[in-house]
């Protein structure tokens, strides 16, 4: 999360139509008048009289890729990128999942404020294969409306699931696409991810996972082209919905003005040249093109996350033809900030990351403990209705003893939170330097933890009773054990529902 250019890339860093299908080769389009120029590859699903109601179906199978049939991979209903879903608030979104893998798995929507409970957004259920079991979340009618998306979330196949093309955008409808000026623009939705074709033509293994060999796919499409007119304003959604890539991600020549974060409009908006995405970050931005014709590129400039360097690669073709359009701004304040950010603080709590390699293979905790290995005793008690305060430090790096330089992408469920400080912190000294107190323009529910840093938050526990995680999302991380528990307790300290037991009690 940032304010100013410096502080992203530090601390991170509609009309009545809807989403269709059409040309292949396109991104996610939203059009307002006349036929879309280029769509996602694969079906969107809209809710209709206050329901979205879903089969989805995870196996295997040959799915088209880029236009081209390849073997080995998981997807949800036989597609690559998944269905695109768009709900709004006060929605139910009901969803029979057959799991026709061949290993458990669940559902998870990634940034949605529901309950943790049932099946809702519980990561602890489990779906055995060939099972099938029905979703019934139920959206608060004052949800934050953006772009969010949905994985598996089964601890241990998190990774591999995903990596193999189970992973999908979710649009909750409002918000920033509303505003004066904005609403009525044409709009994209882009879900980036990294790819595995191996040189057979199939999709390859997870374990095979580099940067230096992974394509990168954007709406299930290597570069695929948009169109935009001289001096048009269109409102872009852009997601991390991979596994491990880091992208830092430019437009040839132009600047991108930021009125959502993760699901969420801003309260004050903030323009860049760049915008970073760790894993599962996403950004909702308007971008006026330039007033002459030609062809620009979305870029991914290319990350050093310290274990991976990941290269420069295109990402979209965009091409500036036909008539003048006219251009539209934004207000720099466009909303309130929560009330929660200046409650009295009920608790404060201090979260560190490390890494070790243990009989040769890497094992990641959080405090000291594994995933795999917490007990009740270890189960963070939070109160609902009140407002807590959060560091999380990365200890992850040569210096502290870790195998490797390595940052960290946290993200918590259910709620989202508001950094308030920035800094380095010395892991064998405990001492921090080069503090930087934000002050937040919106809120997030994913930010980036460099090594021998802390980032520090500020969350509120609102509406729902239920155990849930906060985890590293670099998914091999948290596959490997850097990912802990929370239980949101009411008055009478109860909060964990059916079926949410811990591994060490229930796999």
């Amino acid at each position: 999360m940032g304010l100013t250019r410096r502080d992203l890339m530090l601390a991170a860093g509609v009309g009545t139509a809807g989403l269709v299908a059409t040309s292949a080769g396109g991104a996610a389009a939203w059009s307002v008048a006349g036929p879309p120029e280029s769509a996602a590859d694969g079906p969107v699903l809209r809710s209709r009289n206050g329901r979205l109601r879903v089969d989805l179906s995870a196996g295997p199978g040959n799915v088209k890729v880029n236009g081209s049939s390849t073997g080995g991979l998981l997807t949800y209903n036989g597609r690559f990128p998944a269905p695109t879903m768009v709900v709004k608030p006060g929605d139910r979104l009901q969803i029979r999942l057959t799991n026709k893998t061949p290993t458990w798995t669940n559902l998870h929507f990634h940034g949605l404020h529901v309950s943790p409970r049932g099946l809702q957004d519980n990561v602890f259920a489990q779906i055995e294969p060939g099972d099938t079991r029905a979703y019934d979340v139920r959206i608060p009618k004052d949800h934050p409306s953006g772009l969010f998306w949905y994985h598996p979330h089964f601890h241990t196949e998190t990774g591999p699931q995903v990596w193999a093309g189970m992973s999908g955008l979710l649009i909750v409808e409002g918000g920033a696409a509303d505003l004066p000026g904005v609403k009525g623009l044409r709009r994209h939705a882009f879900g980036i991810r990294e790819g595995g074709l191996g040189p057979d033509g199939g999709w390859a293994d997870y374990t095979s996972l580099t940067p230096a060999t992974s394509p990168l796919f954007v709406n299930g499409r290597i570069n695929p082209r948009i169109t935009m007119r001289p001096g048009e304003t269109q409102f872009w959604q852009l997601g991390n919905i991979g596994v491990a890539a880091y992208y830092q991600v430019a437009l040839d020549g132009h600047e991108f003005t930021v009125v959502e974060e993760d699901g969420a409009m801003v309260w004050r908006t903030w323009t860049s040249d760049t915008l970073f995405f760790p894993p599962g970050k996403r950004y909702g931005v308007l971008v006026t093109a330039r007033k002459r014709a030609g062809v620009v590129l979305l870029r991914q400039l290319g990350y050093d996350q310290g274990k991976d360097q990941w290269p420069a690669a295109p990402l979209v073709r965009v091409q500036i033809e036909g008539e003048r359009a006219q251009s539209v701004t934004v207000p720099e304040q466009i909303g309130d900030p929560p009330s929660w950010l200046t409650d009295d603080i009920a608790q404060r709590r201090v979260l560190t990351l490390t890494q070790a390699i243990v009989d040769g293979a890497s094992e990641f905790y959080i405090d000291g403990m594994l995933f795999d290995n917490l007990t009740f005793a270890d189960v963070i008690q939070v109160k609902l209705g009140t407002t807590e305060d959060w560091v999380i430090r990365n200890a992850t790096s040569v210096y502290a003893g870790a195998p490797r330089n390595e940052q960290h992408p946290f993200h918590i469920h259910v709620n989202d939170f508001a950094v308030v400080e920035t800094g380095d912190w010395d892991p064998l000294t405990n001492e921090t330097s080069n503090r930087v107190r934000v002050t937040p323009q919106s809120v997030a529910d994913t930010v980036n933890v460099p090594w021998n840093a802390y980032v520090r938050f500020r969350t509120h526990f609102a509406d729902f009773v239920g155990r849930s995680v906060f985890h590293c999302h670099l998914l091999f991380h948290e596959d490997h054990g850097m990912m802990g528990v929370f239980d949101i307790v009411d008055a009478q300290g109860k909060g964990a529902g059916p079926d949410q037991r811990l591994p060490t009690h229930s796999h």
